[in-house]
């Protein structure tokens, strides 16, 4: 299954966020069945309004670290100066690739003031989250929030370097989609993380706003992990020309999230470089673990020959299963997991015992930007002082 990075679009086109607008106050139809979400930001049927700039070398340092307090403080003040119409002091904040994309100024500012004044004044905001870019040493940040003008929820993303400016700037209304068959279904299994230690959750959640596979009937829960070192993916640039080995979560143990028998085990193919494309199956190495009661776990993208385990195995909760990779249809080191009644139907992963973002967990579902980690078992209680720490900055 593909890892969902931010994906992204050629140019901003105000008019194609107008016409976008328009359709969302007429209707809001449940995404199409069976549709794979390339986007967080806007469904298939609903173009969204976009700056993205070429490829350039990426910003290493600067006042805005990644994830820190100090991006997302100038993620918000960027997203007021589009939000009360400060065109000047937008357009003073886009990177110069992104100057070069948009045009002109004076092109921009007529289409900003053509788009707001459609859209009104924010009136609320809903949720925001940060993440760190997968490709770049970039902060993500995403807000999701009502407008006068719009009937239907509003994502606005803002990727932004370490010097403060704009790499890509989206707007679009949130898909709506429909709960799905397994909506309100409880799981039999106890699930534990499937991994060690304190990881960032890069998509989760039952919304387009924190997951984009939410709009995908096939894949509508699953759930993408990445491990960071002080709020970052990987150390160097990352990205196209990077190796696997940079990123952090690269040949972390994986471990079995419950007790079962594992059912499919593949562990030959190559893992990719970052950024680069594969004919190879989309699963790359995975394990799926049959928990009973017709339930399943498959974690896949694992790194090549790290598996642990084989064909009818019988696997505790916590075994080391092999370990993350980038096999598959994957661009960069990740874990992605997904619990399952049966192939292409998907179910919630309700997880049992453990912190998000500091906080103890007793039975939920994690969610985009969320740092969790499991809570310490009664055969490590002892060591609970040192393992229920505050989770990393972010």
């Amino acid at each position: 299954m593909r890892f969902r990075v931010q994906s992204m679009v050629a140019i901003f086109i105000a008019m194609s966020f107008l016409s976008t607008l328009a359709l969302a106050q007429q209707s809001t139809p449940p995404a199409k069945s069976g549709a794979s979400p390339s986007q967080p930001s806007a469904s298939q049927d609903q173009p969204s309004s976009s700056l993205e700039q070429e490829n350039v070398p990426p910003v290493m340092s600067g006042p805005y670290p990644v994830m820190s307090k100090a991006a997302e403080a100038r993620a918000r003040q960027i997203f007021e100066m589009f939000n009360n119409v400060q065109s000047s002091a937008f357009w003073a904040t886009l990177s110069p690739g992104l100057k070069k994309r948009a045009t002109s100024e004076v092109k921009y500012s007529e289409a900003n003031k053509k788009m707001r004044e459609r859209m009104g004044a924010e009136t609320k905001v809903l949720a925001e989250n940060i993440v760190p870019y997968v490709m770049a040493p970039d902060t993500v940040y995403s807000r999701l929030s009502q407008f006068s003008n719009v009937r239907v929820p509003v994502i606005t993303t803002i990727t932004i370097n370490q010097r403060g400016e704009v790499d890509m700037f989206t707007v679009g209304p949130e898909p709506q989609i429909s709960e799905g068959r397994y909506a309100g279904y409880t799981d039999e299994a106890k699930l534990r993380l499937p991994f060690e230690g304190e990881w960032l959750v890069y998509q989760g959640g039952r919304t387009p706003f924190d997951n984009a596979y939410a709009g995908s009937d096939e894949l509508r829960f699953a759930m993408d992990f990445v491990y960071t070192k002080n709020g970052r993916l990987f150390s160097g640039y990352g990205g196209a020309g990077s190796k696997n080995s940079d990123y952090y979560c690269f040949g972390q143990p994986v471990l079995a999230p419950a007790d079962g028998t594992v059912i499919k085990a593949e562990a030959g193919y190559d893992d990719n470089d970052p950024g680069k494309n594969t004919q190879d199956s989309p699963d790359g190495n995975v394990v799926i673990i049959s928990h009973g009661n017709g339930e399943f776990s498959m974690i896949n993208h694992l790194k090549q020959n790290s598996l642990k385990v084989k064909l009818d195995d019988k696997v505790k909760a916590g075994d080391v299963l092999g370990e993350c990779g980038n096999s598959g249809a994957s661009p960069a080191p990740h874990l992605h997991y997904e619990f399952r009644r049966s192939p292409g139907v998907l179910l919630p992963a309700q997880f049992n015992d453990y912190y998000a973002d500091g906080k103890l967990i007793a039975n939920g579902e994690v969610k985009k930007g969320q740092l969790v980690k499991n809570a310490p078992t009664p055969a490590t209680a002892g060591t609970a002082a040192t393992t229920t720490a505050k989770p990393a900055s972010k």
